[in-house]
C-alpha cells in the first residue's frame, strides 16, 4: 500500500461521504507539503484502486462522485467460538 493510499484511508469517513475537493482539502497538511507533487489525478487513481479493493466505496449523487470507508468486517459468532477454542 502507498503513503497517498494510507493517507487516503485515514482521511475518509466512516460515516459521511467526502466528495474530491473535501478529500483534497483534508489530507494531512505535512504529508501534502512534503510531497507537492500529488495532484487531482493522483487521488482519484488512488480511490479508483481502493474501491476496487472495497476497502472504500463510491456514492454517486447529483452527478458528483463521493467516498466512504467501509466498516470491516467481523467474523461471525460461531467463527469466533471455534477461533477462540481451536486457536485457528
Amino acid at each position: 500500500m502507498t503513503l497517498l493510499e494510507e493517507q487516503l484511508l485515514m482521511t475518509l469517513s466512516h460515516l459521511e461521504a467526502m466528495t474530491l475537493d473535501k478529500v483534497f482539502i483534508d489530507l494531512d497538511k505535512d504529508f501534502v507539503m512534503a510531497n507537492p507533487e500529488i495532484s487531482m489525478e493522483d487521488l482519484l487513481t488512488c480511490l479508483d484502486k481502493l474501491t476496487l479493493e472495497k476497502k472504500i466505496k463510491c456514492i454517486k449523487t447529483d452527478g458528483h462522485k463521493e467516498w466512504v470507508k467501509i466498516f470491516p468486517k467481523r467474523k461471525g459468532l460461531w467463527g469466533r467460538l471455534f477461533k477462540n477454542i481451536f486457536g485457528k
